[in-house]
């Protein structure tokens, strides 16, 4: 008997019979099935470029935390049979959408599209997500069938009286503080300087040549999915000098000569500057997040701190009494400034959440390249001991104000709330690494401070005369 035969007496049984057929009938079942699905997933693959999924609105920017949005998806395809689809949130902790199958109904009388949808979408927390459509399976093997996303930005309006008033303020006293510097300005200084613009050029060009290329590739490097955070390394990096710099410069005992003249002359120069590396480089980064560039607000706030340096020189010209009036005070305003940056930057005690190790690296490496960059192209260009930490202290720190002010001012939300969290962040790394130069400089030369001290009261002694005049440090 062959196996044929076999099978035959076998299957006339009933019991073994009705197994028999059972068996071949879930196989086919099953067979059936898996082809049903495999159809399905090719044709999203093939189809997926003509299926023309519209979402309604296109974006949503500025959605506000613990707020809802209602979204309408629009498609020529039902998406009918076993498989069901879902809009996912690419970042669940900024935005999150509801989890039930999206449910497409014929909607004929629409001229783009044939069938819709529509689901929620919740604000959480400050910063960017995009939405988009696959299979509902909540694991890796769900297929995404669109290639497009709609983007959205989450903002947080609780501060925004506050965050209004900061704004106004800030611009306030920086406007001050630039026409109390150029009243203090002290322009034989600055002449005597420029006869010898080696070291000026020398500053000038790792400042706003190798700050701002070094920030941008940083930038790119360490946040390439936060183009918030970009703009803010970059801004920075894009800065003039500031008060901080002369500071630093004469407890270090640089040439302060120096740094009072590169900060006025960078502090001009970022009038041409900033809005060049904003347009060229930045245009990378506004591309990106699907900003537009900001011609407009960047001219304005650039001309905002050029136009009071105008004022202030030509106040101490024509009014010179007026001037030393308000040079006096030009020092107690940096320090207001200052602090008030900091008091006010209390409300935003929220955006801690976005420190994180990427953001310390760049916060540590900033200043501390820029100061490795001045030191060493001044030492290659044998400049004095002096002009070497002048040069150094001038490139490794930019005006934090200035930064924040720009940010503010040129940006919208929520770019301009994540971005300043970079310069504030930068302002309190670059006192780490000078703080601990001074602290080696203390012990290494303990007496330095006295004996330069004590030989000023003999010189004064014995000659009678006054010491020359220290330049006035510029805020």
């Amino acid at each position: 008997m062959n196996v044929n035969s076999y099978l035959n007496c076998l299957i006339t049984f009933p019991s073994v019979k009705y197994t028999y057929k059972f068996i071949i009938f879930r196989m086919r079942e099953v067979q059936a099935s898996a082809f049903a699905s495999l159809f399905f997933y090719a044709r999203l693959a093939v189809g997926s470029a003509m299926m023309n999924v519209i979402f309604e609105p296109s974006s949503i920017r500025q959605l506000e935390m613990m707020s809802n949005r209602s979204v309408i998806v629009w498609t020529n395809h039902s998406h009918g049979g076993n498989m069901s689809l879902c809009a996912f949130s690419s970042v669940t902790e900024v935005a999150d959408v509801t989890e039930q199958p999206l449910q497409f109904e014929l909607a004929e009388h629409e001229s783009h599209s044939k069938y819709k949808s529509n689901f929620t979408i919740a604000g959480k927390f400050l910063g960017y997500s995009s939405v988009y459509l696959r299979t509902c399976a909540q694991d890796a093997s769900g297929l995404e069938i669109v290639q497009n996303r709609m983007f959205v930005s989450v903002i947080n309006m609780d501060n925004s009286v506050m965050d209004h008033f900061f704004i106004v303020s800030l611009a306030i006293v920086i406007f001050t503080i630039h026409i109390n510097f150029g009243c203090a300005l002290d322009l034989a200084v600055v002449r005597n300087s420029l006869k010898k613009p080696i070291g000026i050029t020398i500053g000038i060009f790792s400042q706003f040549v190798f700050m701002p290329l070094m920030s941008f590739v940083a930038a790119r490097l360490l946040f390439p999915e936060q183009p918030a955070l970009q703009l803010g390394l970059f801004f920075t990096g894009c800065s003039p000098g500031g008060t901080t710099s002369n500071l630093w410069t004469l407890v270090l005992d640089g040439n302060l000569d120096l740094s009072v003249t590169m900060t006025a002359v960078s502090t001009f120069a970022s009038f041409l500057t900033i809005p060049f590396w904003v347009f060229s480089l930045g245009h990378v980064i506004f591309a990106e997040a699907e900003i537009g560039v900001p011609y407009k607000r960047m001219a304005f706030t650039t001309t905002y701190l050029f136009a009071p340096l105008l004022i202030g020189i030509f106040i101490q010209c024509k009014f010179p009494k007026v001037a030393k009036i308000l040079a006096k005070t030009l020092k107690p305003l940096a320090g207001f400034l200052l602090v008030y940056a900091i008091i006010a930057s209390y409300p935003k005690l929220y955006l801690l959440k976005f420190v994180n190790l990427r953001l310390l690296v760049a916060c540590i490496s900033n200043p501390l390249l820029g100061f490795i960059f001045g030191a060493l192209v001044s030492t290659l260009f044998k400049q004095t001991e002096k002009d070497i930490i002048a040069i150094s202290i001038e490139t490794g720190i930019q005006n934090m104000p200035i930064s924040v002010l720009l940010l503010k001012t040129v940006f919208e939300r929520p770019e301009s709330d994540i971005s300043e969290v970079v310069p504030l962040s930068i302002f309190v790394a670059t006192q780490v690494p000078l703080g601990l130069l001074l602290v080696i400089l203390k012990i290494c030369k303990p007496n330095q401070a006295t004996t330069k001290e004590e030989n000023e009261i003999v010189y004064m002694v014995e000659d009678n005369s006054e010491l020359k005049k220290k330049p006035t440090m510029i805020n």
